[in-house]
């Protein structure tokens, strides 16, 4: 791939830039082109082209080179000036941000777990299960919506399987709040304590059995 760019008025329209990233992608770019779109045009006096070029020859052209280069210094290449080393800089850290892990999502306390899982109850009408799977850290693995298993609750090996393969270390099952009668609600007792011990065999903890009131308040 040619890391120069060549005049961008005098290429053929397929062949420039912006129309090229978007019949090949990205990945059929050259830094330079990529700095074109992002820095849009050139100057009076410098041809965007020429602006590209003349940053890809001051990196080296490694697009990892710029974290090591103030914005002053960008800035002094002639036809760049601080507004385009700002808008560069600025997509160089999107950049980077995009490819870090994000920030796991923390479940300590119950209000943590109803505000993930409430929007998920959306009807008032019929019971509906949620699980939650969590590590050693309360970090969030996955959540997983319950189907009822042959009889009103969710199938504890279903459970145990998706719990096991997520590496869980705590779960917790969520029902949204909904008047049970008194022999399901009984059952439903019975149901979380087997559960749980269930859970216990394989050495993963069960929070409990939170119900969630899935109604704007």
């Amino acid at each position: 791939m040619e890391t120069g760019l060549t005049n961008i008025k005098d290429l053929s329209v397929a062949d420039r830039p912006r129309e090229k990233l978007i019949k090949l992608g990205p990945a059929a770019l050259s830094n330079a082109e990529l700095i074109a779109i992002i820095l849009r045009a050139g100057t009076r006096s410098s041809p965007l082209a020429t602006i590209c070029n003349s940053i890809i020859e001051k990196i080296s052209d490694n697009i990892f080179n710029l974290e090591a280069i103030a914005i002053g210094q960008l800035a002094k290449i002639t036809g760049v000036g601080e507004v385009k080393a700002i808008t560069l800089i600025a997509a160089i850290e999107l950049g980077k941000r995009s490819i870090r892990p994000a920030t796991p999502l923390v479940l300590i306390n119950d209000k943590s777990v109803e505000a993930l899982i409430k929007p998920y109850f959306n009807d008032d009408t019929a019971v509906q299960y949620h699980l939650v799977i969590l590590n050693n850290r309360s970090e969030l693995l996955a959540t997983s919506e319950m189907a009822k298993g042959p009889g009103p609750f969710p199938d504890i090996k279903s459970i145990l399987k998706l719990s096991l393969e997520a590496g869980a270390f705590e779960v917790i099952l969520c029902r949204n709040k909904i008047k049970l009668s008194k022999k399901i609600a009984n059952e439903e007792k019975a149901y979380t304590i087997q559960l749980d011990a269930a859970a216990s065999m394989l050495r993963i903890k069960m929070r409990g059995l939170m119900v969630i009131n899935q109604l704007k308040t």
